[in-house]
């Protein structure tokens, strides 16, 4: 019998498409280093933030929490990327002439700062790729339609008439080509004049229209390549985006025992522990230096007749 992944969104503020330097604020103390930067695959090597945790009491900003004097290097083999501080405090660039980043290898990366040391690694999983989007019969289970993707379409995606989905219409399910051990899925709304599905939703998640434009899931494991994402993580009309990411050890070890994922709980084993702090998988300091590879899906959401004429 195959098994499927329900994705429950945790209706946070979407950490897979954040700004880097924005996981971390003002967190606890017993570490001062913190690191942050996360490795896409086939992309080039990202921008790295170091910051230091400020005393009990202190408001937090960016420019207080930087450290404009670190020395950052990323190792991948023999090759050393030296990065140049930013004029931004505590935001670190990569070489010009650095490379794509690759699948399935390892980075290091090493900080210092006054004598002290910060060390991590990540492996980088294999290339995420999204086999098919499908709309299912509720009721046979059967498909009814499969959509098109970019890579056969490109932005087209956006008028084919087989990626136009009426809300509550249907199933939505997500076919992968497995990547990697543990994944993590967000949806963006693209339009900037999208209208809420649901008047109610702001009250019912407590997150500002702004805030529901970009959801996420917790971290799951999609043992069968089979995902399917749920209408009521669906809040906006218009254009829409799916990501899908594979994630490494770190990144899924800080999604699953992160604060908001804490609140929201999980399900399928793979989240929902009590947790009494995030896992970093830093040496001398705490923080996320990971890595994911991702695939994309976009299509369109149309208002119900009933909910048109609302």
């Amino acid at each position: 019998m195959v098994r499927y992944v329900f994705i429950i969104l945790c209706l946070i503020a979407c950490a897979a498409e954040r700004q880097p330097g924005e996981l971390f604020g003002s967190v606890e103390e017993g570490s001062e280093l913190v690191v942050d930067g996360v490795l896409i695959v086939d992309r080039p090597l990202p921008e790295l933030f170091v910051r230091r945790i400020l005393p009990p009491g202190q408001t937090y900003s960016r420019d207080a929490a930087g450290v404009p004097d670190a020395q950052v290097r990323v190792f991948q083999g023999d090759q050393v990327f030296e990065y140049a501080s930013d004029p931004a405090p505590g935001r670190y660039l990569p070489p010009p002439e650095a490379p794509l980043v690759q699948t399935t290898t390892e980075y290091r990366l090493e900080v210092e700062v006054e004598g002290k040391t910060v060390r991590a690694s990540t492996t980088t999983p294999e290339r995420m790729r999204v086999q098919q989007m499908v709309l299912l019969d509720e009721d046979t289970q059967e498909i009814v339609r499969t959509l098109k993707s970019f890579a056969e379409v490109g932005d087209e995606v956006y008028t084919a008439p087989e990626n136009q989905l009426t809300h509550l219409e249907g199933l939505i399910e997500i076919h992968l080509e497995k990547a990697g051990e543990a994944y993590q899925a967000a949806l963006f709304t693209l339009e900037e004049d999208a209208q809420l599905l649901d008047e109610d939703f702001i009250e019912i998640y407590d997150r500002t229209p702004e805030d529901l434009r970009a959801n996420q899931s917790p971290p799951f494991a999609a043992s069968d390549g089979i995902v399917r994402w749920p209408w009521f993580a669906v809040v906006y009309t218009g254009r829409s985006l799916i990501k899908v990411y594979a994630v490494d050890h770190n990144w899924f070890e800080y999604a699953r025992s992160s604060p908001e994922q804490q609140e929201q709980g999980g399900f399928g084993g793979m989240a929902g522990d009590n947790f009494d702090r995030p896992f970093f998988q830093v040496e001398g300091g705490i923080g996320l230096f990971g890595s994911a590879s991702v695939d994309s899906v976009g299509f369109v959401v149309l208002p119900r007749q009933a909910e048109s004429s609302d």
